[in-house]
């Protein structure tokens, strides 16, 4: 059976649940609350789209933007399973196209090899921290 793309679905808990047992997976433990996917998911400027194979989230995306330029690839995960299979560059043309923006920016710690395949410009990155 095919992978699925499509949007994230506000009205489903299965979607937010499906990306906190990924997460879990890729041991991101910030998003292992499904409250905490669903309010990521559906923040104002956020578009997320999710990776279905069969009823599992096999991967997800999830960007912020202004809807005319700018946008932020804040997320993109595939379980391991599906990897090199295509599903992480569906996520993120979805991602990009979904958001209506010209271009999107992202910071990595990796998967250089990846987004290298991309048509784009490197640049210099910060993550800023509150406080620190």
């Amino acid at each position: 059976m095919p992978v699925d793309v499509r949007p994230y679905e506000e009205s489903s808990c299965a979607d937010a649940e499906g990306i906190a047992a990924l997460s879990r997976v890729v041991r991101w433990p910030s998003l292992v609350d499904p409250a905490v996917v669903h309010a990521v998911c559906t923040a104002p400027g956020s578009t997320a789209y999710v990776a279905v194979d069969g009823a599992a989230v096999v991967g997800w995306a999830q960007a912020l933007g202004d809807g005319v330029l700018q946008s932020h690839l804040s997320f993109v995960a595939v379980h391991p399973d599906h990897r090199r299979r295509g599903v992480g560059r569906l996520l993120v043309m979805a991602t990009f196209q979904g958001t209506g923006t010209k271009r999107m920016d992202l910071i990595t710690d990796g998967g250089e090899r990846f987004y290298e395949t991309f048509g784009h410009k490197v640049m210099s990155g910060y993550r800023l921290y509150p406080g620190a």
